[in-house]
């Protein structure tokens, strides 16, 4: 049932990001990774990466027609399947594999395309598997910069909303106050819906879930979950995606963080629950659907998938 949260507690929560924003202390290669590639014949200075998450299938698909046979992988015998196509390949990655594992995956193509042969770099990471990449080779000079163009207008749009929203988190007051002031807060407040009872655990989580809301204000939707660590190490949460059932991805604004969680282990002093909250900007038309929430901490060892995530 949706009901309406109009405490200070929530509407912190969604306004602040210092001092417990949860950034990542190294830059993450698989959040800036492209899912459109070019190839040149020039020899590139490294290799093109492609980033790849259990029980994501990943499609690459080419411009160009794929020689027969040539496909190599590392490690081929951990991947549940490889499928070449003419112009794709198919694989679905390892069921377990560590973040930041790697792959070489080497093909050549079939006619005079440049170059003759590629290869790619499958990089292991949580949450930011990609399900398909587009390979181009040889692309024309005009479609190459016309969505270059695209590409830098859709980017430059985005971070126009981010910092117009990081300047009024800035010029606001904090709890109901600074909902209210910052727009957040609708004519019926801000939506929350209790997910506990429909949400689906993963199998490997690193922490507990003990509460879970999908809410919805004006301009943005959130997660908000509260965890306790069974662990004997401290967590903190660097990076979250949420993946739709189509396989798309909302990339949330910089992480919220209660506090890292400490451990709660019998024979350690118990410990409250810590809460994280994971909020991406979405119109009321947007975001509509089923979710899954991954997060991960530092290290991208010990994560947390919550399937069945949905905002009034």
């Amino acid at each position: 049932m949706a009901f309406t949260l109009l405490t200070g507690q929530l509407a912190l929560a969604l306004l602040t990001t210092a001092p417990n924003v949860a950034e990542p202390p190294f830059s993450d290669t698989c959040e800036t990774a492209s899912p459109q590639l070019e190839l040149t014949a020039r020899l590139p200075t490294r290799e093109p990466v492609v980033c790849i998450s259990p029980d994501v299938p990943l499609t690459l698909r080419f411009n160009a027609p794929l020689q027969p046979g040539s496909d190599k992988l590392e490690q081929r015998e951990r991947f549940g399947d490889v499928a070449p196509g003419q112009t794709s390949l198919m694989l679905v990655p390892p069921e377990t594999m560590g973040a930041g594992e790697r792959f070489r995956l080497k093909l050549c193509f079939a006619d005079e395309a440049a170059p003759a042969c590629a290869t790619f770099l499958l990089l292991a990471h949580p949450g930011l598997g990609m399900r398909e990449v587009k390979v181009s080779c040889q692309p024309s000079p005009v479609a190459h910069y016309q969505r270059v163009a695209r590409e830098a207008q859709d980017e430059n749009q985005r971070l126009r909303e981010e910092v117009r929203r990081l300047r009024a988190e800035r010029e606001v007051p904090e709890g109901m106050r600074g909902a209210v002031a910052s727009g957040l807060m609708g004519r019926q407040g801000i939506a929350c819906t209790d997910l506990m009872g429909k949400r689906t655990l993963s199998k490997g989580n690193a922490l507990l879930p003990e509460q879970v809301f999908g809410c919805r204000a004006n301009g943005s939707v959130a997660v908000l979950v509260d965890l306790t660590n069974p662990d004997t190490e401290p967590w903190t949460a660097a990076g979250a995606v949420l993946r739709g059932a189509q396989g798309e991805v909302l990339k949330p604004l910089p992480l919220w963080q209660s506090a890292p969680l400490v451990p709660s282990r019998p024979g350690i002093e118990s410990s409250p629950p810590g809460r994280v909250v994971v909020e991406v900007l979405a119109t009321k038309n947007e975001a509509r659907g089923t979710y899954t929430l991954t997060l991960w901490d530092a290290e991208q060892q010990r994560t947390v998938t919550l399937g069945n995530i949905t905002f009034p």
